[in-house]
């Protein structure tokens, strides 16, 4: 998290999982079998013939549009096939009747289509908080998208710019340039850090309010803003989005505070850690960055009681905010950690308007 490391350098894209299991079927009600014989009840013959229908006919009719799966289901006793909707339902029976398969050895069950599980580090849009972005030779997280006087844009660190502080049009991708090579936004704005006078900026530094920098989303470029992608739980390392609850929605946005009571429970989404949530432990406090000049004035610090870890390399640009369900309200950006990771610190948005300008982030 240390600005001179921009993020995190470029590691190797996550493995995608498939996430969903062939199920066999309904097990048979013993005392109504019908044609839901047992398989220990049928010979080795006629297990051998279903097992050969199923072969002859997976290619072709998994070839069909809408098809799910196909499986030589031993406990129903028949070849079942998987389909999104009835339309493809219709082309599997036409296509069973044209390979001259009997009705009473197959059957078409409605399913869910399957898919790829959607990680953090995927490409997703529209484009949403919480996700991997990708700048030069490096990554950070998306903080937070938001309507701003100079256009749809969003919010991340301006040390995930290709040059801390000042405005050199740093070219974003999402989540990599090498796999998705159309720039989704352009660097807008990252004020120049203030040299220091001896009073509120030490000698020797250089000082801003926050961490942060907007950029302006190309106009083919999909977003919605007020989401931030939610994974599966607090503090459990997942970088998966939840398939039941995927985002989590900004309905508030604190613009006035810069000093957070000890004790409050905040919350992020990064690309590195996915969603960790701690209590604030100190609160505007000024703050040097090892191994630079850059120093941060009042800014808020956060670990969670029990000792989890709650930042990572590349999570910086993550969006803090508070709420214990869905709906949740904007408090900063994150931008740093302590090098065990047990800690982050984020710039207040109170700040961050104060260098950026007004920002509209709830939906």
């Amino acid at each position: 998290m240390n600005p001179s490391n921009k993020g995190s350098r470029i590691a190797s894209v996550a493995v995608l999982v498939l996430v969903a299991a062939c199920t066999d079927g309904t097990a048979p009600d013993p005392g109504r079998l019908g044609g839901m014989e047992p398989l220990a009840a049928r010979s080795p013959q006629a297990q051998a013939r279903l097992e050969a229908v199923f072969q002859r006919i997976s290619p072709e009719v998994m070839a069909l549009p809408g098809t799910v799966f196909s499986d030589n289901d031993e406990v129903a006793g028949k070849v079942v096939i998987g389909v999104e909707h009835d339309a493809a339902a219709r082309g599997v029976r036409n296509a069973m009747a044209r390979l001259g398969v009997n009705a009473a050895d197959y059957e078409v069950e409605l399913t869910s289509p399957i898919v790829f599980a959607a990680t953090l580090r995927d490409a997703i849009r529209p484009v949403v908080a919480g996700l991997q972005i990708n700048f030069t030779n490096y990554v950070c997280t998306l903080g937070f998208n938001v309507d701003h006087a100079g256009g749809r844009s969003f919010i991340t660190n301006s040390h995930c710019t290709a040059t801390q502080g000042g405005t050199e049009g740093t070219l974003y991708y999402q989540p990599l340039k090498s796999s998705n090579p159309v720039a989704i936004a352009t660097e807008a704005a990252d004020p120049a850090y203030v040299k220091g006078n001896g009073k509120v900026c030490p000698r020797g530094k250089k000082c801003r309010y926050s961490d942060a920098s907007r950029a302006l989303y190309a106009s083919g470029i999909a977003s919605n803003r007020g989401e931030i992608a939610q994974t599966t739980g607090a503090n459990n390392g997942s970088l998966t989005i939840s398939s039941s609850a995927p985002i989590f929605t900004i309905t508030a946005q604190d613009n006035t505070t810069s000093n957070f009571p000890i004790g409050t429970v905040v919350n992020k989404v990064g690309r590195t850690t996915g969603w960790t949530r701690g209590q604030v432990t100190r609160s505007c406090v000024n703050t040097s960055v090892s191994g630079s000049t850059v120093y941060l004035i009042c800014q808020t610090f956060v670990s969670d009681p029990g000792g989890a870890t709650v930042v990572g390399g590349g999570d910086s640009g993550s969006g803090v905010w508070s709420g214990s369900g869905s709906n949740v309200k904007l408090l900063g950006i994150l931008w740093g950690g302590s090098s065990d990771n047990k800690s982050f610190v984020f710039s207040p948005l109170k700040q961050i308007q104060q260098e950026l300008g007004a920002v509209n982030a709830v939906r």
